[in-house]
């Protein structure tokens, strides 16, 4: 069977013909069972005519076949809510904020959940998961769940042996590997997380166990990929997984002449709280970076606005980057150094069909942003940077709520008569500044040309609130 039926299944969705609908996406998965965009489609609809209880399944088969897709995991979340376990809701509904979810629909389902959830007992998780494991030790799934409710919990250190456990019994155990990437890596180890997360890249991209996507890519992310593989191509590479060498380099990689009295002077004194360098990365670190990003097939993160984005746990997360967010933490310590390491995300635009990020804030103490496209692929040098306003947000709720809506974030700006400060992109520059600042991308134009295409490196580091 061809995906002719998948598109007869999603038109008469579409269609509000829910029966018909139905019938096809289960026509479609008797041939394709681990097709994660019909099983999440199906779930919809399954919910929609009132048995949340039995679109679970489909929901946790669209998990595992697409575990990077948030809205995988938010309508997971949502059925979960539904058949009255919410506390089962809120992990699922962490790993929908993990993959970009967020926006007022998802802060009332996440209120939602964490109310409900307050009335059960969190050891009533753990205890069910320890019985399970006593009844089978060598099934991954209880040392799973243990994991995912410890961490409920705030056992931290009880969570990361857990997920041990889970991949030592099963190395491909991908979802594992994400989750003890990310505890690793935002709980002071960032090398070893770094290495779970790439461990999970392989074995969802690497093995092809990602599905297909139901919705057409968009013309961005088209014209991306069949200039990489153009590309790749010329050197010789037509695997459709590959990973370039992005081992660490000897020596730095931060270039530590940046760290001085004038900046900490500036970072103190500057409003808005940001300070901007020029050589962020020393010269080998900075090119062996680019050759990363262009011949990596990382770049599975597609945005409406003209852009795509890479996360450590799609393949970013090489020695290098684990490298440079090292490094960050120790060669500006009085700035970085007493906030752990939150979040890593590298953001590619297309010259042409790109209006850049939206006005938004984010949730950790300070951003560490960078840029490594070469200046003459920048035609416009006043702009192509970051945006910075000296408004921040006064709350998380608020932050939520902003994020969501452009409207309501310009309109917040102009009551607050935010001024602007505007960084104009150049090479291996690099702005750190305060999370809650509101910022977005600047408009930007740079020369076509697959290695032309602008790129930017932000690092979240420490938790909002915390003094900066």
């Amino acid at each position: 069977m061809d995906d002719a039926e998948l598109h007869r299944a999603i038109a008469a969705h579409r269609a509000g013909q829910a029966q018909l609908a139905e019938r096809h996406y289960r026509s479609f998965l008797q041939a394709q069972p681990g097709h994660g965009g019909a099983h999440h489609n199906l779930g919809l609809l399954i919910v929609q005519r009132g048995a949340p209880e039995e679109a679970l399944a489909h929901f946790a088969l669209a998990c595992k076949a697409d575990p990077g897709r948030g809205q995988n995991w938010f309508s997971y979340a949502k059925a979960m809510l539904a058949v009255g376990r919410p506390q089962d809701a809120l992990p699922l509904l962490e790993q929908a904020r993990a993959r970009g979810i967020s926006g007022p629909a998802f802060e009332t389902v996440r209120q939602q959940a964490s109310a409900s959830s307050a009335a059960e007992d969190p050891t009533a998780v753990v205890a069910r998961s320890q019985s399970a494991i006593a009844r089978a030790p060598d099934d991954p799934e209880p040392h799973f769940q243990l994991g995912n409710a410890l961490v409920l919990q705030g056992r931290i250190e009880d969570a990361i042996a857990a997920y041990r456990q889970a991949v030592a019994l099963k190395p491909d155990f991908a979802e594992a590997h994400f989750r003890l990437g990310t505890l690793l890596s935002e709980h002071g180890r960032i090398a070893e997380g770094f290495s779970h997360y790439l461990r999970r890249a392989e074995l969802v991209h690497g093995m092809g166990d990602a599905a297909p996507a139901v919705a057409p890519e968009l013309p961005h992310k088209i014209k991306h990929d069949r200039e990489q593989r153009e590309y790749l191509a010329g050197l010789g590479i037509e695997a459709a997984f590959h990973l370039e060498e992005g081992g660490r380099i000897d020596g730095p990689a931060v270039n530590p002449r940046n760290y001085t009295d004038a900046l900490l002077e500036q970072w103190q004194n500057n409003k808005p709280q940001l300070v901007v360098m020029e050589d962020f990365l020393t010269p080998a670190a900075l090119e062996k970076l680019r050759r990363y990003c262009a011949g990596s097939t990382i770049w599975h993160r597609t945005y409406n606005a003209g852009y795509i984005g890479a996360t450590p746990q799609d393949g970013l997360a090489c020695p290098l980057m684990a490298q440079i967010a090292e490094e960050i933490q120790g060669t500006f310590p009085a700035i970085i150094g007493a906030h752990r390491f939150r979040y890593l995300g590298a953001f590619k635009y297309d010259s042409t069909l790109s209006t850049g990020t939206n006005i938004h804030a984010d949730f950790s103490a300070v951003n560490v942003n960078f840029y490594i496209a070469p200046d003459e692929a920048n035609l416009d040098p006043e702009s192509g940077g970051l945006d910075v306003w000296n408004v921040a947000t006064t709350s998380e709720a608020q932050m939520r709520q902003l994020n969501g809506n452009e409207d309501m974030a310009r309109a917040y700006l102009k009551s607050s008569n935010a001024a602007l400060t505007r960084i104009p992109h150049r090479a291996n520059r690099a702005v750190i500044f305060r999370s809650d600042l509101i910022h977005k991308t600047s408009d930007c134009r740079f020369a076509e040309g697959y290695l032309n295409k602008r790129i930017n490196v932000s690092l979240l580091f420490g938790d909002r609130g915390a003094p900066t």
